[in-house]
Order: C-alpha cells, then sequence, then structure tokens
C-alpha cells in the first residue's frame, strides 16, 4: 500500500468517523435550509392570497381575472427572447390548465403534475 501508516484501525476509523460527522452536519444545514425556504413559501402564498382577497374586495374582480393574468404571465415565460421554451407547457389532468415544464404541481389547483420533474 502506498500509506501504510494509514491502513491502521485508529486513523481510518478516526477518518470515516471526521467524515460521517462532516456528513450529518451538511445533512443538517440542508435540512434547516430546506425550512426556512418552506416558511418562505408559506408566507408568501398567505401574503398572495391577501393582495388578492383586497384587490377582489375593493376592485370587485373575479377569480377567472386571476387564472387569464397567471396565463398570460406563463405564456410570456415560456417565450423568452421570442424563442419557444425547451419543453412544452404541460397540462394539468385534474384542472385542465397549462402549466409551465418542470413544476411539481399545478399552479391553480395544487394537484400533483406528471412528467419530468427535471424539464427546465
Amino acid at each position: 500500500m502506498f500509506y501504510p501508516m494509514m491502513t491502521s484501525v485508529g486513523i481510518s476509523s478516526g477518518y470515516a468517523s471526521a467524515e460521517a460527522t462532516a456528513a450529518q452536519n451538511t445533512a443538517r444545514e440542508a435540512q434547516t435550509n430546506v425550512e426556512l425556504l418552506s416558511h418562505d413559501v408559506e408566507r408568501l402564498l398567505l401574503i398572495t392570497e391577501a393582495l388578492w382577497t383586497m384587490l377582489k374586495q375593493q376592485n370587485g374582480y373575479a377569480d377567472s381575472v386571476l387564472v387569464k393574468t397567471i396565463e398570460d404571465i406563463e405564456s410570456r415565460r415560456m417565450a423568452v427572447d421570442g424563442l419557444p421554451a425547451k419543453s412544452p407547457p404541460q397540462t394539468c389532468p385534474a384542472c385542465g390548465r397549462p402549466n409551465s415544464a418542470g413544476r411539481l404541481h399545478c399552479i391553480y389547483c395544487g394537484k400533483p403534475l406528471e412528467g419530468n420533474p427535471f424539464a427546465k
């Protein structure tokens, strides 16, 4: 072996233990980041719902106006610089509305979407 002294039980197990501890710390940090992002998403959903409720109450908008606006924005986002998106939009099997490729859940009804979750 190239490094014979590193094959002793103490050094190799110490290295493995350090690697395991580092992996646990990395996993713990990743979990914390996921929890923070989840909290941020929930807060943004609450704020969005509150703003839409205020707009409906003050201006008399209907939910269909919001749906149409979202669909318009989605279609513009799918054509960046006049080029078509890499993946065509996918239709939600539950509500039939279009969603951009790569979404895991429908932005309208929240049901899971079929397809490749890594599509762009």
